[in-house]
């Protein structure tokens, strides 16, 4: 018997484990299977000095294209991330600025030239040559890759392919 537990998202319980199966060479290829996809709601500038989010905890240093997507902690995606996460818009790394909100994330699309209403954004998975994965965002927040899945809400569509 097996007890298969995260491997089920194709993901490692731990690097040890990890660093095990690959020092005893074992034939074992995990590959994440879980993608967590938001979209944008709105995309406004605003100048440099300018404080974003709850509490204006982030000012921001240079004129920025802000937009806002539609997750939050409600959905999973921790607080914790404030001024410190990342997404990933058309193949590109954007910060997250500012408090994460109930239900929404601000994140700077400086970098992104051409951004949209409806565009995609990866919260979680691969786009372009990036990825987030669960554990960078883990070791974010100082916790486990376990923790950043079970809290993805369960009410959230899920589309399996």
């Amino acid at each position: 018997m097996v007890r298969s537990g995260i491997s089920l998202y194709g993901i490692w319980p731990s690097s040890d484990v990890e660093n095990s199966v690959i020092t005893n060479n074992l034939k074992i290829d995990l590959k994440p299977v879980l993608a967590w996809k938001s979209r944008i709601a709105q995309i406004k500038e605003y100048s440099a000095g300018t404080p974003i989010g709850y509490g204006l905890t982030e000012v921001l240093q240079k004129r920025s294209r802000i937009a806002v997507v539609t997750a939050g902690y409600w959905d999973g995606y921790d607080r914790g991330l404030s001024s410190k996460g990342e997404v990933l818009i058309a193949g590109v790394l954007c910060k997250v600025v500012g408090r994460i909100c109930m239900n929404m994330i601000m994140v700077d699309v400086s970098m992104v030239p051409k951004t949209y209403i409806e565009q995609e954004v990866v919260l979680i998975g691969t786009e372009g040559k990036h990825t987030i994965s669960a554990y960078n965002i883990a070791n974010k927040i100082d916790t486990i890759a376990y923790e950043v899945l079970t809290r993805i809400n369960p009410t959230l569509p899920r589309i399996i392919v």
